[in-house]
C-alpha cells in the first residue's frame, strides 16, 4: 500500500478531527496502556482542535484514501508531542513514513515521551536512533513515561 502524508488543515480537514481521535485511542488502547475510563474520543478530538490551533503542527498519514495514522510536532519546543498509528496500520511503514518527516522538520533534533509500559513504541524509537533519557510519572494518568531524545 502507498502512503501518503499531508498537511492537515483545520479549516480543509475539519470533518477528519473526530476520525483522528478515534484512531489516536484506538492506537492507544492497542497498546495496552491507556485508562480507558479517563480519556474519551471527545477529549481527544477537543485537544487536536485546541492543539492544532495554537501549537501543534500535525502531518496525516493515508494508506490509499484511509486515515492511517498522524503525527503531532511542536517545533517551538523541538517535541514530537504524538505518533499515532491505527492498528490496522502497524508494521506496514506509516510510522516510518512519518518519522522520516520529523526528522526532516526537527532535523536538529528532538525529545519525545512515551508509556514505559509501550514496549513496541520504545524499541521503534530505539531503532530510528533515539536515546532514553529521564522518567516521570504522567501528572493526570498515573503511568510511568520514558522521554526520549534524538540525536
Amino acid at each position: 500500500m502507498t502512503v501518503r502524508l499531508a498537511p492537515f488543515d483545520p479549516a480543509v480537514h475539519a470533518d477528519l478531527v473526530t476520525p483522528l481521535a478515534q484512531l489516536w485511542l484506538e492506537s492507544w488502547r492497542s497498546t495496552g496502556t491507556a485508562n480507558e475510563e479517563v480519556v474519551l474520543v471527545e477529549d481527544l478530538a477537543v485537544r487536536v482542535r485546541e492543539e492544532t490551533a495554537t501549537v501543534w503542527e500535525v502531518t496525516l498519514a493515508f494508506q490509499d484514501d484511509a486515515l492511517a495514522g498522524f503525527m503531532a510536532l511542536r517545533p517551538h519546543d523541538n517535541c514530537l508531542d504524538q505518533l499515532f498509528m491505527a492498528p490496522t496500520a502497524k508494521g506496514q511503514g506509516v510510522g516510518s513514513k512519518l518519522m522520516e518527516l520529523a526528522k526532516q522538520r526537527l532535523p536538529d533534533g528532538m525529545w519525545l515521551r512515551t508509556a514505559e509500559a509501550n514496549h513496541a513504541a520504545r524499541a521503534f524509537y530505539e531503532r530510528r536512533g533515539f536515546h532514553h533519557y529521564d522518567t516521570d510519572q504522567h501528572p493526570t494518568l498515573n503511568y510511568t513515561r520514558v522521554f526520549y531524545r534524538w540525536p
